[in-house]
């Protein structure tokens, strides 16, 4: 496990999964709620998200968590079509360097990939973030998720 500013970031494993739902739920309810309707909060993370398709799709993809003091602060994830798929960082752990340490390490993965290039779907609320990190905006769209639609940005980077 590699320790980077008191943070020990390592792949996730199955026994994170309530962890990282939990957070997931609490940054979405959060975090998001600045660019976001309650209905679409509520659709995006649900109170009792489906377990098992969280577990198959972290499983399947290249999937980090960041601890600090064995306290779940955020994860990530990158799956096979060069997608970052998830990025979410503790309410409480905002603008820490803990997305950027995130990102960089999926980015490094995909490099080894040999990848050429990530993309994301970015939220309304990530957006200047991924803009920082060297993303560029492809698109703009409204997405479909479970009947609700969402605001959000395609974005890529090459690599």
């Amino acid at each position: 496990m590699e320790q980077i500013e008191g943070m020990d970031i390592r792949p996730v494993t199955d026994e994170d999964l309530d962890e990282v739902l939990h957070l997931f739920y609490q940054t979405v309810h959060t975090i998001n709620a600045q660019d976001y309707r309650q209905d679409q909060l509520d659709t995006w993370a649900p109170q009792h998200p489906d377990k098992e398709k969280w577990l198959t799709s972290l499983r399947s993809n290249i999937a980090y968590v960041i601890k600090q003091d064995n306290k779940l602060v955020g994860f990530a994830d990158l799956n096979q079509r060069r997608y970052i798929d998830r990025l979410f960082v503790h309410k409480d752990y905002q603008r820490m360097g803990i997305a950027s340490l995130l990102v960089t390490t999926l980015e490094a993965e995909a490099k080894k990939l040999k990848y050429n290039e990530v993309m994301t779907e970015a939220s309304i609320t990530a957006r200047g973030f991924f803009e920082k990190k060297g993303y560029d905006t492809v698109r703009m769209q409204d997405k479909e998720l479970r009947g609700m639609f969402f605001r959000n940005y395609i974005m890529k980077k090459e690599l």
